[in-house]
């Protein structure tokens, strides 16, 4: 049964105050405290907490009120994030979510945390360094985009499940989680649709061009590229849509001369998905990047473009865009290129595409195919004028 016990306290200012400790100590469960100011909310909570007990749903909230959120973060970092495809990108995240957050106990964490956190988010700043806007050199400053903040909570997500799962820890709350579809403050823009034009290919490649750059301009002062890989991968990119990762983990034993195929290997996470193959046919171009690389030594585990890390190649072509004066142009978007490209060879024929690009969602691929709907409305006015008249 439960024991309430009231307590009297004085300050140091001589006034006096009233608490009530209350004792739950049943069979099956350790003893539980705590502590209110008035006696009716210690019996309102010791009579729930025996309930809770007697019909075997109560759980132990002890270890939720000792884990703080950066504690539960770092167990993530630690325990999981080793493991990601991804895992580099995790620790920004993690130290956003810290800074706001990182001192709430587990037990107390509720949708209205992540609501402020949200909200205060998306105010923050953060510094692009140089760019072209409305055709002037300026210092771009950008607020955080609404995906930036989704990611920030699904990592929380994730690292909530991690020490629910592994570790025991009960939420009594339960895992908190904002329902974006509820609300358009999260609101993403619609998909990009980037492309090149010729014009830009030439200066994308230009600035990618080991010892080639504008000698005037507004980036006169930064230097040509120096990788020898960076041009090889963007055209290899454009040619056959594949990921970045994919490029990169690109082996000499993965290129099969005689067949003429590649097999493309998009290493998921070491936890949920298993690594995605494929194998694709090397066009005579694909063939020619390819044998227009250094010899690599002989041996098994020679990556193909040399072992570069995905953070470097990003800097690299970080660089080379703001050389070549392309507006608003990310890495991933010469996947959009390829696959653009790769619609117009294949005629439209989205399963070939998505076996080409490897998208799992064939919805997806629907971008890629727009270019070819004027070529879908002249087929069906000429099936139209060939129907016979009656």
């Amino acid at each position: 049964m439960a024991s309430i016990r009231k307590r009297e306290q004085t300050g140091k200012n001589g006034r006096r105050s009233v608490k009530y400790d209350a004792t739950v100590d049943r069979r099956g469960a350790p003893r539980q405290y705590k502590t209110f100011l008035t006696k009716s909310a210690a019996e309102k909570w010791a009579r729930k907490v025996e309930g809770e007990i007697d019909s075997g749903g109560w759980t132990d909230p002890t270890a939720a009120n000792q884990m703080t959120v950066a504690r539960a973060l770092d167990i993530y970092l630690q325990e999981v994030v080793p493991h990601l495809k991804s895992g580099a990108f995790e620790s920004p995240k993690a130290n956003s979510l810290k800074r706001r957050l990182g001192s709430i106990a587990l037990s107390s964490l509720t949708t209205i945390d992540l609501a402020r956190y949200r909200d205060a988010r998306l105010t923050d700043h953060v510094r692009r360094g140089a760019g072209i806007k409305g055709g002037v050199t300026v210092d771009l400053v950008r607020t955080i985009s609404p995906q930036t903040v989704k990611h920030d909570l699904g990592l929380l997500n994730r690292a909530l499940a991690h020490v629910e799962h592994e570790h025991g820890i009960v939420l009594p709350r339960g895992r908190p989680k904002l329902d974006h579809r509820r609300s358009n403050v999260l609101a993403l823009p619609p998909g990009r649709n980037r492309t090149l034009s010729p014009e830009e290919t030439l200066r994308l490649r230009e600035a990618c061009t080991i010892g080639q750059a504008a000698s005037d301009g507004a980036y006169a002062s930064l230097k040509a590229s120096r990788s020898i890989w960076l041009w090889p991968i963007v055209e290899f990119a454009m040619e056959t849509a594949a990921r970045r990762n994919e490029i990169l983990a690109l082996r000499w034993e993965d290129v099969d001369k005689q067949s003429g195929t590649l097999t493309l290997k998009n290493k998921k996470t070491a936890r949920s998905k298993a690594p995605e193959t494929r194998t694709i046919p090397a066009s005579p171009r694909v063939q020619e990047i390819l044998g227009s690389l250094p010899q690599q030594p002989p041996g098994k585990g020679c990556f193909v473009f040399g072992g570069i890390s995905a953070s470097a190649l990003s800097q690299q072509f970080k660089r080379a865009a703001r050389r070549a004066q392309l507006e608003d142009f990310k890495f991933h978007d010469l996947r959009h290129v390829g696959a653009t490209r790769l619609a117009t060879i294949l005629d439209g024929d989205l399963l070939m595409l998505a076996d080409m690009t490897g998208h799992q969602d064939i919805r997806m691929l629907r971008r890629y195919v727009a270019p070819r709907r004027a070529e879908i409305a002249r087929r069906l006015g000429l099936a139209r004028n060939d129907k016979p008249s009656n």
